[in-house]
């Protein structure tokens, strides 16, 4: 970076803790070298602290109205909490004003990152980024507060845009019916000075299948098929198991699956612990799911943890329709193996021959190791996107 870039009010619903995962983590990872005393955060996430890491400043503005009441009302009005957020007095305004923010960037997940949205971008001007096609189907009641037409409405505002994946570019083109100047961002990867150990030679002993991360209705099936096929494989004698590295939440809500598929509790691990953790398993499973329901997710999420699989230098398995963003992806860069068909049979099939394959691993790990190092490296990803987002305000800078 020459020049300074602008003063950045970020806005979002996503957790931008040290812990956090998915949206939150990708955000904390894209930010990790802007100035700190040129980005101010607002975040209506309840368990957002008041720093990121690095020291970057949080102002929290979660509803703060009891969940209980929210979700009760949710079937008859809709987002009562969105709603709430857009008529309440905006937390912090004078440490904005006094901020006095070039560029607002939006990055919803939630109606309320939407409704937050809207009480902050008077104070410049407005770039929207999405990491999935959430807004166009937004479900449930719209009385309360309507997610869609409001998200719409704010992208059409936006000076710019960015997305995860340029299938969600053509589908916000779709649903907005405009065209803004766009960049397509994933989640980059800070790499060490050397290669992982992983690299080096395929493991020994049980074949170990890794997935790391929440396990959301956008995923659940896919792994919910992995865990059966890994438990049906192991039934028939083949030494193989599934380890799922995630929160209590996760764990827990589905716990009775868990157990009876023979699932490993791997526990949620640190994110800076995170690589040497997937470099002990022999196969990192990236799932999209199948569902109908979903398909709007899958084909437009290209998910953070694919980034962060393909540098810890093993294998990944992509499990989920042809179509899905993260599998198009990792087939454009062929650095995975890919179960497409949700059948148990043909489930079982890849995971066979995953097995098989085990020691042509680190050569296929290393065209991943090779193509997000290239491409996905932390500085080169956050100068392009401190770039655009210059380029963005420039005129109200000016």
């Amino acid at each position: 970076m020459t020049a300074a870039p602008p003063r950045l009010l970020l806005v979002t619903d996503a957790d931008l803790s040290p812990g956090s995962r998915g949206a939150g983590r990708t955000l904390v990872n894209l930010f990790s070298r802007y100035p700190e005393d040129r980005l101010l955060a607002v975040s209506a996430n309840t368990s957002t602290p008041f720093t990121m890491e690095g020291g970057r400043r949080v102002l929290p503005a979660a509803p703060a109205l009891p969940g209980r009441v929210t979700q009760a009302l949710r079937g008859l009005i809709g987002h009562l909490d969105a709603a709430w957020v857009g008529i309440r007095p905006l937390p912090g305004r004078a440490e904005i004003e006094r901020f006095d923010p070039q560029l607002v960037l939006s990055v919803p997940t939630h109606p309320t990152g939407v409704a937050i949205t809207e009480r902050c971008q008077s104070f410049g001007p407005l770039v929207t980024y999405l990491m999935d096609d959430w807004l166009a189907f937004a479900p449930g009641v719209a009385l309360a507060f309507d997610t869609r037409r409001r998200g719409r409405t704010l992208l059409r505002e936006s000076a710019a845009w960015l997305t995860v994946s340029p299938n969600l570019l053509s589908s916000t083109r779709e649903f907005t019916g405009v065209d803004r100047p766009a960049l397509v961002v994933h989640n980059p990867v800070a790499f060490a000075e050397s290669p992982p150990a992983a690299l080096s030679a395929p493991r020994a002993g049980r074949f170990r299948i890794g997935y790391a991360g929440s396990v959301w209705p956008m995923h659940w099936d896919a792994v919910a098929a992995v865990a059966q096929g890994v438990q049906r494989l192991g039934a028939a004698g083949t030494d193989i198991e599934f380890v799922l590295f995630t929160d209590r939440y996760f764990w827990e809500r589905h716990q009775d699956n868990w157990q009876r598929w023979n699932v490993v509790d791997g526990g949620l691990i640190p994110y800076a612990a995170l690589g040497g953790a997937l470099g002990d398993c022999d196969l990192l499973l990236v799932a999209s799911s199948f569902e109908p329901s979903q398909a709007h997710m899958s084909r437009s999420s290209i998910q953070t943890k694919v980034t962060d699989y393909m540098a810890a230098g093993r294998p990944i398995l992509a499990c989920g329709p042809h179509e899905a963003a993260s599998n198009d992806f990792l087939r454009r860069h062929a650095c995975a193996h890919f179960a497409e068909d949700p059948a148990p049979s043909a489930i079982d099939a890849v995971l066979r021959h995953c097995v098989a394959a085990r020691g042509d691993g680190p050569a296929m790990a290393r065209r991943a190791w090779e193509v997000v190092r290239r491409e996905h490296d932390l500085v080169g990803v956050t100068d392009r996107l401190y770039a655009f987002l210059s380029e963005a305000a420039r005129a109200y800078i000016s």
